[in-house]
């Protein structure tokens, strides 16, 4: 009995302790993959698109103690932390082949504090900062704040590499307000998708241009008009779609549809998380920014 009750003291002692560290002592270590890279701590988030660099990349995130910077004269950081990005070949990585985008979460509470009270501010005075390794001054990156009523998110894309990332404050605005009615964005592997046509909202699915999510899904389009069918083929699946029609067949298995494929615009409309998944992605919803997300593999 004495063998048993040793090791599960050790481990309630173990969690005591991991659960008694301050917050900006996390950290997140991932790979870069051939898909996306997504680090979630904290109310901050970094996306990258399927490549970043011609080299595999070690990502490091530390979570840092924003009291423990001190203010500039032009900012007030309001959340901090500090990314380590090394190549397999030991080598860091300033900057970036494609754009990664950073997102930085706050609420109320973040606006009372950085705005000293003064929540009349606008909350366009928010917008993320960089600041190198070894440098002192914070470098503004052109950024979107997006805000519901009770929480926010601010937004920047940035080719920047290893340094420190802050939600910053300032006493004058910069950032871009972005209304949550400014429409649906769509994007894959975190690579905003333009289309002529956007997205919307139908029966609580969101309708996407057919040919854009295929072609960005990497399936081939063809069209038999005889029978108003859609068929979608990548590598050995294949989807049948019929315009109007609830009855859709995945590699010859029949399977209902929320909302048929639809005419909109002169275009063809499909129901985004249907056909993805089918072609073998995963989506996701973001409320707060009205974003869907479909990671491809």
């Amino acid at each position: 009995m004495k063998n048993i009750k040793i090791p599960l003291l050790l481990g309630v002692l173990l969690a005591l302790l991991l659960t008694s560290l301050p917050a900006w002592a996390a950290s997140t270590t991932v790979w870069q993959n051939p898909d996306s890279l997504s680090v979630d701590e904290a109310g901050f988030r970094l996306e990258t698109p399927a490549t970043i660099s011609d080299r595999a990349v070690k990502v490091s995130v530390e979570l840092l103690d924003s009291s423990k910077i001190p203010p500039t004269d032009e900012f007030f950081v309001t959340r901090a932390v500090n990314i380590e990005m090394v190549n397999v070949d030991k080598v860091v990585v300033n900057w970036l082949s494609k754009p990664a985008r950073l997102v930085f979460s706050f609420d109320g509470i973040d606006h009372k504090r950085a705005s000293r009270l003064n929540t009349g501010l606008s909350l366009g005075y928010f917008r993320i900062g960089y600041c190198g390794p070894g440098e002192n001054n914070w470098v503004e990156l052109p950024s979107q704040v997006f805000w519901n009523g009770s929480k926010g998110a601010v937004e920047a894309e940035t080719t920047r590499g290893a340094g420190r990332y802050a939600l910053l404050w300032s006493d004058q605005p910069g950032a871009q307000l972005s209304p949550i009615a400014g429409g649906i964005r769509l994007m894959v592997n975190n690579v905003p998708v333009q289309s002529e046509l956007p997205p919307y909202i139908n029966g609580g699915r969101t309708m996407v241009p057919l040919r854009v999510v295929a072609e960005n899904l990497g399936a081939r389009v063809e069209w038999v008009g005889s029978e108003n069918r859609i068929d979608l083929v990548k590598n050995v699946d294949k989807v049948q779609l019929w315009i109007g029609k609830q009855v859709a067949l995945v590699n010859g298995q029949s399977l209902l549809l929320d909302v048929p494929p639809q005419i909109t615009g002169e275009r063809t409309f499909v129901p985004l998380r249907f056909v993805a998944e089918a072609l073998g992605a995963k989506v996701s919803w973001d409320e707060l920014t009205q974003t869907a997300k479909v990671l491809r593999y």
